[in-house]
């Protein structure tokens, strides 16, 4: 339970930016943050690595990973790849209450991109493609599409420098009318639009990662 809350505290600084990608971290300073044993952070620091989301090296010196190109590149190759087959199954299977679902997430979407809410409304359309997937009640496929989000965020933290958000949320708006019309040629070829247009909203050219506070980072307090 200590290693679940130590991985979900850093996988959250990941996902929300403030823990960047190359920023060190210390066996020693986590285990003092978390009031546990060097043991324990080994522990949940080995079960981010499996993940890809920090990188161990030889001396065990651990980083937040710092993803290539390639691997932005490939890691929405996959999803795109599973969101086309979850297509497959729910052009002859989604609901009408299914759609009712989607439809009220997408007005969710702009709602808060209106409010000015730019970071939420992100989040929102992450989880517009996590819905889909929810639909075919498949715990494994859920925990692979979960892991790979994850990377998806480490990327997102480095690389992202603004998405077309007009032409994200309409697209979310379109897909569901394609699936309501069983037009899967339709929404395979949107949703390869819309990966494509999520890689041409990074920019990999970055600067090297500024020092991190490991405390604000992970919004935690040093235990006395």
């Amino acid at each position: 339970m200590l290693t679940l809350s130590i991985v979900n505290a850093i996988s959250d600084a990941i996902k929300s930016r403030r823990l960047l990608p190359g920023s060190k971290l210390n066996e020693r300073e986590l285990a003092q943050l978390f009031g546990v044993s060097r043991t324990i952070v080994r522990q949940a620091l080995s079960h981010l690595a499996q993940d890809e989301l920090v990188s161990i090296a030889p001396k065990r010196a651990a980083t937040v990973a710092q993803p290539s190109f390639d691997d932005a590149y490939n890691l929405y190759q996959t999803l795109l790849i599973i969101d086309c087959g979850v297509v497959d199954h729910l052009i002859e299977h989604i609901t009408p209450a299914q759609l009712d679902i989607l439809e009220a997430h997408t007005r969710r979407e702009e709602a808060t991109f209106q409010q000015g809410r730019h970071e939420e409304s992100d989040e929102l359309g992450r989880e517009y493609h996590r819905l889909l997937i929810g639909f075919l009640n498949n715990e494994a496929l859920s925990q692979i599409h979960a892991k790979l989000e994850r990377k998806a965020a480490l990327i997102t933290s480095l690389y992202k420098v603004d998405f077309d958000y007009c032409q994200l949320r309409h697209e979310h708006v379109g897909l569901i009318d394609a699936l309501r019309n069983k037009q899967g040629d339709r929404v395979k070829a949107m949703l390869g639009s819309h990966y494509k247009l999520v890689i041409r909203g990074y920019r990999f050219d970055v600067a090297s990662t500024p020092q991190v506070d490991l405390a604000t980072a992970l919004q935690i307090g040093v235990d006395a």
